[in-house]
């Protein structure tokens, strides 16, 4: 099927003549005359049906509609440029894999073995974009994200990476020796992390204690703040081991009491499912599975299938 869509030559002069709001200086960035321009942006207005500019006077005026116009085709633009430029510079070869990724993991898990990645595939660029909550799929460049979950989200693959495997921390300072039992814990603040809420209580429930306390303390939104309070002395935090394992070798955290408890909640890799065939995405995945259970050894029912 045809796309309904102006000519590429129409929209530039469109768009370098809003940004000078003149014909003769986009003429002049364009290479091309004054009424070259001028042509093509009242070529575009008829395909339209819409007037785009007000001619006056003192140059050009952007109508209502333009500035909307205007607006929703730059990042159209700006997206064939960037994969233009990318396609020369590769030549068809690796590429760029846009990622987002949770602050505290990436900082503590994964940029610390991302070298590694780095000299398998030096044909990848890794680029990391804003982290946002939700992770919008529907914005073309995210390839994919990780993220902190059960491993469900609609429309989205996920892989588990770490963070099952979770320990009890505080400062060595304030269990010495760490607890007998469970239950001792309670005597202590509990510490929570926004997102797993729920931590507690299920830590409780597994290993056969009652529950009725496991909401109370202070939370935090990162486990980056999480684990400094642990080791300030604050109170007892349920960590995912993965990102505490310099704080447990250096004897700032503690492990309060050796109870072995597999969490619910995880890293998992993330990708739209539209996605799942891209090579960059394909190779940084076989990549981080295979360190994913280097780290962590995973049961059986926990492995992913692969990408198709």
């Amino acid at each position: 099927m045809r796309r309904f869509c102006p000519s590429l030559t129409d929209l530039q002069a469109f768009e370098v003549a809003a940004r000078h709001s003149s014909f003769t200086r986009a003429a002049q960035e364009l290479c091309v005359t004054q009424g070259a321009v001028s042509k093509q942006v009242k070529h575009l207005e008829e395909f339209v049906g819409v007037e785009l500019f007000l001619r006056i006077r003192q140059g050009l005026v952007l109508t209502e509609a333009g500035r909307s116009y205007l607006t929703k085709i730059q990042a159209g633009l700006g997206q064939i440029e960037a994969a233009t430029v990318e396609l020369i510079a590769h030549q068809g070869q690796g590429g760029t894999l846009n990622l987002t990724c949770m602050p505290t993991f990436g900082a503590r898990w994964l940029i610390p073995r991302l070298t590694a990645f780095m000299r398998l595939r030096p044909d990848i660029h890794v680029e990391f974009l804003p982290h946002r909550q939700g992770y919008d799929f529907s914005t073309p460049e995210l390839d994919a994200a990780v993220r902190f979950g059960e491993g469900l989200w609609p429309g989205s693959g996920a892989d588990y990476i770490v963070g099952r495997e979770i320990l009890p921390v505080c400062s060595p300072r304030l269990i010495p020796g760490g607890c007998a039992s469970p239950e001792d814990l309670l005597a202590y603040p509990l510490l929570h992390h926004t997102s797993a809420l729920d931590g507690w209580r299920d830590w409780f429930e597994q290993a056969g204690c009652d529950t009725r306390r496991s909401l109370e303390g202070a939370r935090f939104d990162q486990y980056a703040l999480l684990s400094q309070a642990a080791a300030a002395g604050f109170g007892v935090a349920l960590i995912p081991r993965c990102l505490i394992e310099d704080e447990l070798r250096d004897g700032k955290l503690a492990i309060a009491i050796q109870l072995p408890i597999r969490a619910r909640m995880g890293y998992y890799l993330c990708y739209p499912e539209q996605k799942a065939n891209l090579p960059t995405l394909q190779a940084f995945r076989a990549w981080l599975m295979e360190v994913s259970r280097a780290a962590e050894p995973q049961p059986l029912e926990d492995a992913s299938s692969d990408l198709k």
